[in-house]
């Protein structure tokens, strides 16, 4: 009986680990594609781009071929600034679905393997304090791991779900409104919004690798 439960999950396992390459490969291939075409359906139907651009922040979920750049840019190439904005909080809410419930209810030895596979992720779960909402915010504002990983992660910790929630949204906030703002002004590279942008990305990336190594420093 156990042969067979344990053979169950085996099973289950490589089903979902083919489809995740699957999708994966899926969005690597056609992704850039798809967004294009996206940007020029939304025109005549906006409200039907916004179900599929939706959606494929959901397909992001369960892949790792499609960055929240591309996606970022996209939208803001569609909407006015405020509602691009908007969606992509929106989007980032429900990337973060699937993963977070997978890692509280599901097979702790996923987490296993993504330790494995980054190690960068156990250095991240040593950071981990009472502060379940500081603890979010830390782990997507570094963003040194793909977020998909990080999710599950904070999942497998029990990371209460509206802790989760919140400080993800606004651990990504910073990345996610200045590639908004940037990708809104794209077609004019010399304007002072996108210029600022790139500037501001650049000291976000440079500052949130500082903050990591000083964590992973302390850690030790």
């Amino acid at each position: 009986m156990e042969k067979r439960i344990e053979s169950a999950k085996i099973i289950k396992r490589l089903i979902l680990t083919t489809a995740v390459i699957l999708l994966s490969y899926f969005v690597i291939r056609y992704g850039n594609s798809v967004i294009n075409r996206v940007v020029e359906f939304s025109a005549e139907n906006l409200f039907l781009t916004t179900v599929i651009i939706l959606f494929l922040f959901f397909i992001k979920s369960v892949s790792f071929g499609l960055p929240y750049t591309l996606l970022y840019i996209g939208v803001s190439q569609i909407y006015p600034l405020f509602w691009a904005l908007v969606i992509n909080s929106i989007g980032i809410i429900i990337n973060g679905q699937i993963p977070y419930f997978l890692g509280r209810y599901g097979a702790s030895s996923l987490v296993d393997k993504a330790i494995l596979k980054y190690p960068k992720l156990k250095i991240l779960i040593s950071f981990k304090t009472n502060n379940s909402l500081l603890f979010a915010f830390l782990v997507k504002f570094l963003g040194i791991v793909p977020h998909e990983i990080t999710n599950l992660m904070l999942g497998s910790l029990k990371i209460g779900y509206f802790s989760f929630l919140f400080g993800s949204l606004l651990g990504l906030a910073p990345g996610m409104v200045i590639t908004t703002v940037a990708g809104n002004n794209l077609t004019n590279p010399l304007s002072w919004p996108f210029v600022i942008s790139v500037i501001l990305l650049i000291v976000l990336l440079v500052f949130s690798y500082y903050i990591y190594k000083k964590l992973a420093d302390e850690s030790k």
